[in-house]
């Protein structure tokens, strides 16, 4: 044998240095004083050096499609046939959720759903313990508060209502103090949802332009948008919903520090079915803003809250003028307005149509433009005055006799009228 494959047995395999172990040796011998080896005679040996068995072998066990870049998952996932496996593909784990969330719901290669089968499974509920989904007005409702307001539940809320439409109505009020929402968790619902009809984003500090971009760009339908202390949001961001959302009907901006008349000139341009308008707080929002919300010939607006803002006598004014259509108008706390400008805006007489209004700690109320407003405002069934200081017994009789379609007045804190007052123009108010 030896022969044949010309191996003279031990010392072929080490020839350098001598063979390891001389034919002198016994089967038995001692290397070191504490360690014996056993070595019988061999003809061949399987292999040429010592074999160790390291831990790096049972490394990196990862299967091998999380091996592939994200870019190759995106596409794996884009074809998924149906909601149901998406669903489940976004339980694996973060990062296939994160992946699937970034594909638009116009990617997604759309096949039918077999008869009998259930076309998704709640992704949501998997991933953050959600309760079900709230089907409001014919559209999927989501709230989200506090500390389950993160970009992971949005992203798959996304996910897991994407094969039914999306969501139609959102609101996110407040944010996870570790973990809480940002313009990822916004852009994901954006292509999750184009159908989104309703957005309400209140004390979210970490949202700004471009989550708000990303809302322009898909969600086309959006008809409400409320946002509250978003101070990240800017004048662009407001103006590039109001140039791709042309079904905006309702808008209300409070504590917005960075929203001012750049972004209410866009909405007066490109949005011609607004019909509701509030604006609270907002420091930069001046009479330029107003002005242009109110006079635009393409706005509808029927309902119109102003409230601590710093607009003078013109804005009011133009209120008195060109709110023909507004039915209903608050003002509050506007320590900017004089007597003048309420007086204008009572005789201007374009509030024909204004059927409630309710005025709160604004000190240019006086008995002179509290009649005015009654002699302008015909059809006025809905009275409210609140912490005017200057109005008193007369001017509220005054008010009384003027606002002939008068039906209701309600008043508080106006401490200058009596109970005779009251009584002299009860005659006035139906009981």
């Amino acid at each position: 044998m030896p022969a044949l494959v010309n191996i003279r047995g031990d010392d072929d395999f080490y020839s350098e240095g001598g063979s390891l172990c001389s034919g002198d040796s016994g089967v038995v011998f001692s290397i070191g004083s504490h360690v014996e080896i056993y070595c019988p005679p061999r003809k061949r040996s399987r292999i040429s050096g010592p074999y160790i068995v390291g831990r790096d072998l049972f490394e990196d066990k990862r299967p091998s499609i999380d091996v592939l870049p994200d870019e190759c998952l995106f596409e794996i996932f884009r074809r998924l046939p149906g909601g149901r496996e998406r669903s489940a593909s976004a339980c694996v784990s973060k990062r296939w959720l994160t992946v699937l969330s970034s594909v638009r719901s116009s990617e997604f290669n759309r096949s039918k759903i077999p008869q009998g089968q259930p076309e998704t499974i709640s992704v949501e509920k998997a991933v953050n313990n959600a309760d079900e989904d709230i089907e409001c007005d014919g559209y999927l409702t989501r709230c989200v508060e506090g500390k389950k307001a993160t970009d992971v539940r949005l992203a798959a809320i996304a996910v897991g209502t994407s094969s039914r439409g999306g969501l139609g109505k959102l609101s996110i009020r407040g944010s996870n103090a570790l973990r809480g929402i940002s313009n990822f968790g916004l852009s994901a619902i954006a292509r999750g949802c184009p159908s989104l009809r309703v957005l309400s984003l209140w004390n979210v500090p970490s949202i700004g332009d471009e989550g708000i971009f990303e809302i322009a760009r898909e969600c086309h339908s959006l008809e409400k948008l409320d946002l509250c202390q978003c101070p990240s949001i800017s004048n662009s961001g407001l103006a590039a919903i109001a140039e791709s959302c042309p079904n905006l009907t309702s808008l209300t901006i409070e504590s917005c520090p960075n929203i001012g008349n750049e972004s209410l000139q866009a909405i007066a341009k490109f949005c011609p079915k607004l019909q509701s308008i509030t604006i609270k707080d907002c420091a930069l929002v001046g009479d330029q803003g107003i002005a242009s919300l109110l006079s635009s010939a393409s706005t509808a607006l029927t309902k119109v809250k102003l409230q601590a803002l710093n607009i003078t006598d013109y804005s009011v004014a133009v209120i008195g003028h060109y709110g023909k259509s507004i039915t209903n108008l608050v003002l509050c706390g506007l320590q900017n307005v004089s007597q003048k400008g309420f007086w204008v805006m009572g005789n201007a007489k374009g509030l024909q149509t204004l059927s409630s209004l309710t005025i709160t700690s604004c000190r240019g109320v006086t008995d002179l433009s509290l009649e005015a407003l009654g002699r302008g405002c015909p059809n006025l069934k809905h009275m409210c005055l609140r912490k005017c200081c200057f109005v008193s017994d007369n001017g509220l009789v005054a008010f009384a006799k003027a606002a002939g379609s008068l039906e209701s007045l309600q008043l508080e804190e106006v401490n200058r009228i009596t109970q005779q007052g009251i009584f002299n123009c009860s005659f006035q108010l139906y009981f």
